[in-house]
Protein backbone atom coordinates (compact mmCIF):
# COMPACT_ATOMS: atom_id res chain seq x y z
CA UNK A 1 0.00 0.00 0.00
CA UNK A 2 1.31 3.51 -0.88
CA UNK A 3 0.75 5.94 1.62
CA UNK A 4 1.94 10.00 0.96
CA UNK A 5 2.27 12.37 3.76
CA UNK A 6 4.21 15.07 5.85
CA UNK A 7 7.22 13.60 7.44
CA UNK A 8 7.06 12.49 11.30
CA UNK A 9 9.87 12.98 13.94
CA UNK A 10 10.53 9.55 13.96
CA UNK A 11 11.22 9.42 10.25
CA UNK A 12 14.47 11.54 10.50
CA UNK A 13 17.49 8.80 10.18
CA UNK A 14 15.02 7.28 7.31
CA UNK A 15 15.04 10.79 5.68
CA UNK A 16 19.00 11.34 6.19
CA UNK A 17 19.65 8.05 4.46
CA UNK A 18 17.66 8.83 1.67
CA UNK A 19 19.62 12.04 1.12
CA UNK A 20 22.92 10.52 1.46
CA UNK A 21 22.45 7.76 -0.62
CA UNK A 22 20.41 9.89 -3.10
CA UNK A 23 22.91 12.99 -3.33
CA UNK A 24 26.02 11.64 -1.38
CA UNK A 25 26.04 15.00 0.47
CA UNK A 26 28.53 15.41 3.66
CA UNK A 27 26.93 14.25 6.84
CA UNK A 28 27.20 18.14 8.19
CA UNK A 29 25.57 19.43 5.35
CA UNK A 30 22.50 16.99 5.63
CA UNK A 31 22.65 17.66 9.38
CA UNK A 32 22.22 21.60 8.53
CA UNK A 33 19.55 20.96 6.48
CA UNK A 34 17.37 18.81 9.42
CA UNK A 35 18.21 21.10 11.80
CA UNK A 36 16.68 23.91 10.52
CA UNK A 37 13.51 21.64 9.63
CA UNK A 38 11.09 24.93 10.78
CA UNK A 39 12.08 26.22 7.63
CA UNK A 40 10.90 23.84 5.36
CA UNK A 41 7.85 21.00 5.14
CA UNK A 42 9.18 17.45 4.07
CA UNK A 43 6.68 15.33 2.32
CA UNK A 44 7.46 11.23 2.58
CA UNK A 45 6.47 8.46 0.56
CA UNK A 46 6.02 5.13 1.84
CA UNK A 47 5.28 1.52 0.33
CA UNK A 48 4.33 -1.00 3.18
CA UNK A 49 5.17 1.41 6.05
CA UNK A 50 8.62 2.20 4.65
CA UNK A 51 9.51 5.67 3.51
CA UNK A 52 11.12 5.05 0.04
CA UNK A 53 10.64 8.90 -1.26
CA UNK A 54 10.98 12.55 0.34
CA UNK A 55 10.59 15.94 -0.68
CA UNK A 56 10.73 19.14 0.96
CA UNK A 57 9.66 22.53 0.14
CA UNK A 58 10.77 25.90 0.88
CA UNK A 59 7.82 28.42 1.29
CA UNK A 60 9.46 31.14 -1.41
CA UNK A 61 7.39 33.71 -3.62
CA UNK A 62 7.73 35.23 -7.01
CA UNK A 63 7.62 38.89 -7.21
CA UNK A 64 6.07 39.47 -10.75
CA UNK A 65 6.85 43.08 -12.94
CA UNK A 66 4.74 45.94 -12.23
CA UNK A 67 4.56 45.11 -8.19
CA UNK A 68 2.42 41.72 -8.10
CA UNK A 69 3.44 38.48 -6.11
CA UNK A 70 2.60 35.14 -6.42
CA UNK A 71 2.44 32.53 -3.68
CA UNK A 72 5.10 29.48 -4.24
CA UNK A 73 6.91 26.68 -3.16
CA UNK A 74 10.87 25.57 -4.17
CA UNK A 75 11.04 21.94 -4.45
CA UNK A 76 14.25 20.51 -3.04
CA UNK A 77 16.07 17.68 -2.18
CA UNK A 78 13.53 15.20 -3.99
CA UNK A 79 14.91 11.95 -3.20
CA UNK A 80 14.19 7.86 -3.89
CA UNK A 81 15.82 5.18 -2.16
CA UNK A 82 17.72 2.96 -4.91
CA UNK A 83 15.77 -0.34 -3.76
CA UNK A 84 12.41 1.72 -5.30
CA UNK A 85 13.21 3.37 -8.33
CA UNK A 86 11.71 2.83 -11.68
CA UNK A 87 8.41 2.43 -9.61
CA UNK A 88 7.19 5.68 -10.53
CA UNK A 89 7.43 6.98 -6.99
CA UNK A 90 9.03 10.39 -8.05
CA UNK A 91 5.94 10.79 -9.53
CA UNK A 92 3.63 10.35 -6.92
CA UNK A 93 4.97 12.65 -4.66
CA UNK A 94 5.25 15.45 -7.22
CA UNK A 95 1.51 14.92 -7.70
CA UNK A 96 0.91 15.22 -4.10
CA UNK A 97 2.47 18.08 -3.72
CA UNK A 98 0.56 19.58 -6.31
CA UNK A 99 -2.43 18.37 -4.20
CA UNK A 100 -0.85 20.16 -1.22
CA UNK A 101 -0.41 23.08 -2.39
CA UNK A 102 -3.17 24.02 -4.38
CA UNK A 103 -4.90 22.67 -0.66
CA UNK A 104 -3.07 26.04 0.95
CA UNK A 105 -3.68 28.36 -2.16
CA UNK A 106 -0.28 28.57 -4.05
CA UNK A 107 -0.04 30.10 -7.31
CA UNK A 108 2.60 27.74 -8.65
CA UNK A 109 5.50 25.33 -7.49
CA UNK A 110 9.02 25.69 -8.95
CA UNK A 111 12.31 22.99 -8.91
CA UNK A 112 15.55 23.59 -9.95
CA UNK A 113 16.78 20.14 -11.78
CA UNK A 114 20.07 18.40 -10.24
CA UNK A 115 20.96 17.68 -13.66
CA UNK A 116 20.34 19.20 -17.31
CA UNK A 117 18.79 15.74 -18.83
CA UNK A 118 16.13 16.36 -15.85
CA UNK A 119 14.70 19.09 -17.51
CA UNK A 120 13.05 17.13 -19.82
CA UNK A 121 11.94 14.47 -17.07
CA UNK A 122 10.50 17.62 -15.26
CA UNK A 123 9.08 18.53 -18.65
CA UNK A 124 6.84 15.47 -18.42
CA UNK A 125 4.76 16.49 -15.21
CA UNK A 126 4.00 19.49 -16.03
CA UNK A 127 6.74 21.93 -15.41
CA UNK A 128 7.60 24.30 -17.80
CA UNK A 129 11.26 27.11 -18.46
CA UNK A 130 10.84 29.95 -16.42
CA UNK A 131 14.04 30.71 -14.81
CA UNK A 132 17.64 31.40 -16.04
CA UNK A 133 21.06 32.21 -15.11
CA UNK A 134 24.04 34.31 -16.55
CA UNK A 135 27.52 32.61 -16.23
CA UNK A 136 30.51 33.16 -17.03
CA UNK A 137 33.81 31.21 -15.49
CA UNK A 138 36.72 33.42 -14.99
CA UNK A 139 41.00 31.84 -13.80
CA UNK A 140 42.86 34.13 -11.30
CA UNK A 141 44.81 35.69 -14.59
CA UNK A 142 41.39 37.26 -15.59
CA UNK A 143 40.07 38.70 -12.41
CA UNK A 144 41.66 42.48 -11.58
CA UNK A 145 42.93 44.12 -8.74
CA UNK A 146 40.39 45.83 -7.26
CA UNK A 147 40.31 49.81 -7.69
CA UNK A 148 41.59 52.48 -5.06
CA UNK A 149 37.54 53.32 -3.12
CA UNK A 150 36.12 50.03 -4.40
CA UNK A 151 34.98 47.93 -0.87
CA UNK A 152 33.59 44.72 0.21
CA UNK A 153 32.30 43.56 3.73
CA UNK A 154 29.81 40.86 4.86
CA UNK A 155 26.72 41.98 6.01
CA UNK A 156 23.80 40.12 7.68
CA UNK A 157 20.93 38.27 6.15
CA UNK A 158 18.13 40.87 6.46
CA UNK A 159 20.52 43.92 5.19
CA UNK A 160 21.30 41.34 2.34
CA UNK A 161 17.68 40.44 1.39
CA UNK A 162 16.39 43.75 1.31
CA UNK A 163 19.62 45.18 -0.88
CA UNK A 164 18.44 42.08 -2.94
CA UNK A 165 15.01 43.13 -3.11
CA UNK A 166 15.61 46.63 -4.36
CA UNK A 167 18.21 45.89 -7.14
CA UNK A 168 15.81 43.54 -8.24
CA UNK A 169 12.86 45.33 -8.85
CA UNK A 170 10.44 45.24 -11.70
CA UNK A 171 11.59 42.02 -12.74
CA UNK A 172 10.57 37.98 -12.30
CA UNK A 173 12.16 36.82 -9.92
CA UNK A 174 12.07 34.57 -6.87
CA UNK A 175 11.81 36.35 -3.27
CA UNK A 176 12.77 34.65 0.09
CA UNK A 177 12.38 35.38 3.79
CA UNK A 178 15.10 36.92 5.61
CA UNK A 179 15.38 32.98 7.31
CA UNK A 180 15.74 31.13 3.96
CA UNK A 181 18.71 33.79 3.05
CA UNK A 182 19.95 33.40 6.62
CA UNK A 183 20.00 29.26 6.13
CA UNK A 184 21.76 30.17 2.49
CA UNK A 185 24.03 32.36 5.15
CA UNK A 186 24.79 29.04 7.10
CA UNK A 187 25.92 26.56 3.62
CA UNK A 188 27.63 29.60 2.21
CA UNK A 189 29.91 29.55 6.25
CA UNK A 190 29.95 25.63 5.59
CA UNK A 191 32.11 26.72 2.74
CA UNK A 192 34.38 28.99 3.32
CA UNK A 193 31.87 31.86 1.86
CA UNK A 194 29.95 34.49 2.87
CA UNK A 195 27.52 37.19 1.86
CA UNK A 196 28.76 40.33 1.18
CA UNK A 197 27.81 44.02 -0.06
CA UNK A 198 29.93 45.57 -2.62
CA UNK A 199 30.65 48.83 -3.83
CA UNK A 200 32.34 49.60 -7.38
CA UNK A 201 32.65 52.97 -8.67
CA UNK A 202 29.60 54.33 -6.88
CA UNK A 203 27.44 51.30 -7.75
CA UNK A 204 26.48 48.99 -4.87
CA UNK A 205 26.07 45.23 -5.02
CA UNK A 206 25.73 41.62 -3.54
CA UNK A 207 27.46 38.49 -4.03
CA UNK A 208 26.61 35.06 -2.31
CA UNK A 209 30.07 32.74 -2.39
CA UNK A 210 31.41 29.46 -1.40
CA UNK A 211 34.41 27.33 -2.28
CA UNK A 212 33.56 24.42 -4.39
CA UNK A 213 36.91 23.12 -3.35
CA UNK A 214 40.46 24.47 -2.34
CA UNK A 215 40.77 25.94 -6.07
CA UNK A 216 36.96 26.84 -6.84
CA UNK A 217 35.17 29.95 -5.83
CA UNK A 218 31.31 30.17 -6.75
CA UNK A 219 29.39 32.86 -6.86
CA UNK A 220 26.09 32.01 -6.43
CA UNK A 221 24.76 35.39 -6.61
CA UNK A 222 26.43 38.66 -8.44
CA UNK A 223 24.06 41.28 -8.40
CA UNK A 224 25.50 44.53 -9.91
CA UNK A 225 25.07 46.98 -13.00
CA UNK A 226 27.23 45.44 -15.60
CA UNK A 227 29.21 48.15 -15.42
CA UNK A 228 30.50 47.09 -12.09
CA UNK A 229 30.47 43.24 -12.39
CA UNK A 230 34.49 43.17 -13.50
CA UNK A 231 35.15 45.50 -10.47
CA UNK A 232 33.10 43.13 -8.59
CA UNK A 233 34.93 39.79 -9.34
CA UNK A 234 38.37 41.98 -8.38
CA UNK A 235 36.97 42.81 -5.25
CA UNK A 236 35.69 38.88 -4.62
CA UNK A 237 39.48 37.63 -5.76
CA UNK A 238 41.42 39.71 -2.98
CA UNK A 239 38.93 37.80 -0.44
CA UNK A 240 38.55 34.66 -1.43
CA UNK A 241 41.93 33.53 -3.70
CA UNK A 242 41.31 31.07 -5.95
CA UNK A 243 42.54 29.24 -9.49
CA UNK A 244 39.25 29.22 -10.98
CA UNK A 245 35.86 31.95 -10.17
CA UNK A 246 32.53 30.39 -11.29
CA UNK A 247 30.05 33.64 -11.21
CA UNK A 248 26.30 33.51 -12.06
CA UNK A 249 24.75 37.11 -12.76
CA UNK A 250 20.85 37.48 -13.55
CA UNK A 251 19.93 36.91 -17.04
CA UNK A 252 18.04 39.72 -18.04
CA UNK A 253 21.00 41.92 -17.43
CA UNK A 254 24.34 42.08 -19.18
CA UNK A 255 27.29 39.88 -17.82
CA UNK A 256 31.27 40.06 -17.94
CA UNK A 257 32.70 39.29 -21.43
CA UNK A 258 32.62 35.48 -22.52
CA UNK A 259 28.94 34.83 -20.28
CA UNK A 260 26.44 32.60 -21.13
CA UNK A 261 22.71 31.61 -20.63
CA UNK A 262 22.11 28.79 -18.90
CA UNK A 263 18.71 27.36 -17.82
CA UNK A 264 18.29 26.85 -13.97
CA UNK A 265 15.04 26.28 -12.56
CA UNK A 266 11.34 25.52 -13.70
CA UNK A 267 7.82 26.55 -13.06
CA UNK A 268 4.65 24.97 -13.00
CA UNK A 269 1.72 26.94 -12.57
CA UNK A 270 -1.61 26.54 -10.80
CA UNK A 271 -3.24 29.76 -11.20
CA UNK A 272 -4.61 29.33 -15.01
CA UNK A 273 -3.95 33.53 -15.77
CA UNK A 274 -0.74 33.94 -14.73
CA UNK A 275 0.00 30.78 -16.20
CA UNK A 276 -1.29 32.55 -19.47
CA UNK A 277 0.65 36.03 -18.74
CA UNK A 278 4.18 34.12 -18.20
CA UNK A 279 4.24 30.69 -19.69
CA UNK A 280 6.52 31.60 -22.52
CA UNK A 281 8.97 33.70 -20.10
CA UNK A 282 12.48 32.40 -20.30
CA UNK A 283 14.48 34.83 -17.95
CA UNK A 284 13.29 35.33 -14.51
CA UNK A 285 16.13 34.97 -11.88
CA UNK A 286 15.84 32.48 -9.26
CA UNK A 287 19.38 33.24 -8.03
CA UNK A 288 19.97 31.18 -4.75
CA UNK A 289 18.94 27.62 -5.22
CA UNK A 290 20.28 26.24 -1.97
CA UNK A 291 22.70 23.55 -4.52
Amino acid sequence: MIEIRPAKPDELLRQKELWKLAFGDEDDYIDYFFAHGEESQVLVLLEDGVVYTMVALFPVALALPGGRKASSAYIYALATHPDARKKGFGRYILSYVDFYLKERGADCVTIVPAEVSLHKFFGTTGFSECFSTRKVELLRSMVGVPAAGDTLERVDPETYNRLREELLAETLHVVYSDSLVAYQEGLSHMANGALFRLRVAGSEGLACTEYLDDDTVMVKELLIPQPGMAGAAALIGAEMPGVRYHLRTPPFWDGVSGSYLQAFAMVKWYDAALEREWREYRRGYMGLGFD
